[in-house]
């Protein structure tokens, strides 16, 4: 019948009310994941990276090679926190590394719905060779150790963060966007 609204209309609606952010390791996904989910609710799609760029007027390469690594934090905390004081509904890209930093993890739990979107150690390094992209904390001899060493660094935090988590391995993005959706409605 034309107009009548469905349980899945209703699903969508409650989960595009929410500020979503996405968390878990370079490659598990989170901007084309990001980007999906952002359509499929029709609200902003915004990735943490591009805000920092935007808000630091540098590339992310450009502020680890001129500044290092902690003015990028300091950087992606400013950016974080800016998104967490928008009143907007939104899906956030965040960074692998988000989550380091205590004030971060504080921010996404208080004022997102966290998914952690984990990605096994093979499915991080099959998407990082198909991808080809600079990737900062990759450079050095051992990339597939750095990401082992990242990764386990890092799931704990990841955890602590999450509303829920999604194991990505096996799913296609419109499959992961789709479980983000039904999540976030049920809560």
């Amino acid at each position: 019948m034309a107009g009548q609204r469905t349980w899945h209309d209703e699903v969508i609606d409650i989960a595009a009310h929410r500020k979503i952010a996405l968390v878990g390791f370079m490659a598990s996904g989170k901007s084309t994941v990001g980007r999906a989910l952002a359509n499929t609710l029709h609200v902003e799609f915004v990735d943490l990276d591009r805000e920092i760029e935007r808000m630091a007027n540098f590339t992310i390469p450009e502020l680890f090679s001129k500044f290092g690594e902690t003015v990028f934090r300091d950087w992606e905390c400013r950016a974080l926190t800016h998104c967490a004081d928008t009143r907007e509904p939104m899906v956030l890209s965040t960074g692998g590394g988000a989550v380091i930093r205590l004030a971060n993890r504080d921010l996404l739990r208080k004022s997102f719905f966290t998914v952690y979107l984990r990605a096994s150690v093979d499915t991080i390094m099959d998407r990082l060779k198909r991808d080809g992209t600079d990737r900062p904390l990759l450079r050095g001899s051992n990339p597939r150790q750095n990401v082992e060493r990242l990764l386990k660094e890092r799931s704990d935090w990841y955890e602590e963060v999450a509303s829920c988590q999604v194991d990505v391995d096996d799913l296609t993005v419109d499959e992961i966007a789709q479980s983000i959706v039904e999540r976030t409605a049920s809560i």
